[in-house]
Parts: structure tokens; sequence; C-alpha cells
């Protein structure tokens, strides 16, 4: 496809970054005190100021101004930066639970998680494609116990912020790993071009796929698209102001859409599902 200008960086591709942690996910107390108890949990680990969803966006408008290690993002407007509130995400994540069966092949599908045997949980996997400063990940794993998190970023000061965030959860966790024994997550933050994976055929395969896609012009868009066309039989897509083409040809189907809080005001997330 012409027009994709965010390309040219080799070492960009291959400046993925590898993590493994154990946190302790709070699915087991999601039905006594839900999304408020989960959105006290997220602020308690994200509470320095450089950890902000105000810090992320500095760091885009100033990479957008020619700034930092960014300069050749100056004045892309598809890179401008909004963020979903950590309340909002455990909102559509309890209504997916809830209202739309849960996600494909997870034990946690039932009215009592608290009751499932983690053991006995597939491997989950969830990514956010324009992951900024990995906020959204984080507060996805903290109410579903994905075994998998991948975060891709184009901007390289949000990926080194997303570095510094999954810092304070590592921190976090040794703080609290003691009072829990939850499945781990393993973490991969990308610093890279979404417009270039391979094929357009993510691996492993989501079982989560969230995109913030509110500023992406069509080429970018389009790229999401066949990304989410190549995904596996029953996979949950969350699209926040765009949604994915659906029909019989895309084999992709929208469960619900409204209107949620985002860090910039308000917007319509589509929850859609490749079937």
């Amino acid at each position: 496809m012409s027009g994709l200008v965010h390309a040219d960086d080799a070492v960009r591709q291959a400046n993925l970054i590898h993590f493994t942690t154990a946190f302790p996910t709070l699915m087991g107390s999601l039905n006594v005190s839900g999304p408020k108890l989960l959105a006290r949990s997220f602020h308690s680990i994200f509470s320095d100021s450089d950890a902000s969803s105000e810090h992320a966006h500095d760091l885009s408008r100033a990479a957008r101004g020619g700034e930092g290690d960014d300069s050749k993002a100056n004045g892309e407007t598809s890179l401008g930066y909004g963020e979903i509130l950590p309340e909002t995400v455990f909102e559509v994540m309890e209504k997916i639970r809830v209202d739309h069966g849960g996600f494909s092949g997870s034990s946690y599908n039932n009215d009592d998680p608290s009751e499932e045997d983690s053991t006995c949980q597939s491997r989950q996997v969830v990514y956010d494609l324009g992951s900024g400063s990995g906020r959204v990940i984080f507060a996805a794993c903290l109410s579903h116990p994905f075994t998998e998190a991948h975060g891709i970023e184009y901007l390289q000061d949000l990926h080194a912020n997303a570095l510094q965030n999954l810092e304070l959860w590592r921190k976090k966790e040794e703080d609290t790993h003691t009072q829990c024994t939850p499945p781990s997550t393993e973490f991969f933050f990308t610093c890279g071009d979404i417009a270039k994976i391979e094929g357009f055929k993510l691996k492993p395969n989501p079982t989560l796929l969230i995109c913030h896609a509110t500023l992406f012009d069509n080429d970018l868009f389009a790229c999401v698209q066949l990304t989410a066309e190549n995904c596996d039989v029953g996979t949950t897509f969350v699209m926040v102001t765009k949604p994915l083409r659906t029909g019989f040809v895309t084999g992709i189907q929208t469960l619900s859409s409204r209107q949620y809080e985002m860090s910039w005001g308000w917007a319509t997330i589509y929850i859609q599902r490749r079937v």
C-alpha cells in the first residue's frame, strides 16, 4: 500500500522487549466490587505523574512537534494521542464477560469466575495496536487473566514510557505476590509500525484486540482491518470510534456499541467478534 509513511525503521521492528511477570489478577474480586475495585488498584500502581495519561499525551505532542527521539513523527496526525480510561476498560471487559459470553476458550466465562480453576485456563492473548504508554494493556490484564499481553507502539518515547510503567507494575507485583497465586502474564512491548505486521497476521493469535483508531488515516486503518480479518474465529475486538467492516466477506460481527469516556472526551466503543 502506498501512503504508509511510518516505515523504514528496521531497528524499531527488531526492538522487541520481552518481560515476564506474575501480577495478582483481581478476577476473583470482580463480582464483589466490580470495576471500582479494579480502578482503585490501577491508580495505586500508576500514581506517579510520569505514569499518567497526561504525561503520555505530552510525549506524543512533543514528538509530533519534531522534538525528542521521534522527529520523523513531525506533523503526523495519525499519531495524535488519546487514551481509553482504565475505568472504561474495566466496564468494557465486564460487558464482554457478562453480555457477550466472555472470551473464546476462557475458563472465566461463567457468572462466578472466582470458582474457576485458573490451571484449566487456555492460552489467552491481548493486543493493543497503538499501545502508547501501555496503560490500557495493564488495565485489561487487571480485569482478566491473560497469559500474554502485546503492545505495539510507533513512537519511541511512548514505548519507553510503557517500559517504565511495566517497572511500576512489576514493583507492585513484588510487593503483593505473596497474597495471591494468579496465573502469570508475559508482556511483550514492541516499538514498531502496525502497518508492517508481517502478512497482517498477529502471532500468536489474539483472544482480544484493542485499537483506539480515532485518528487513524484510511491507509493505516485498512491495515488494522486486514489484520482483524486474519484473526481466528472467536477473536474479540474493542474498537474506538471506527468499527471494523462487518459482513460475510470480512467474517466480523458487531456485538454492541455505545459511548464511553476517554481521556479526551466521549467516543463510541464497538465490541466486535470474528465469526
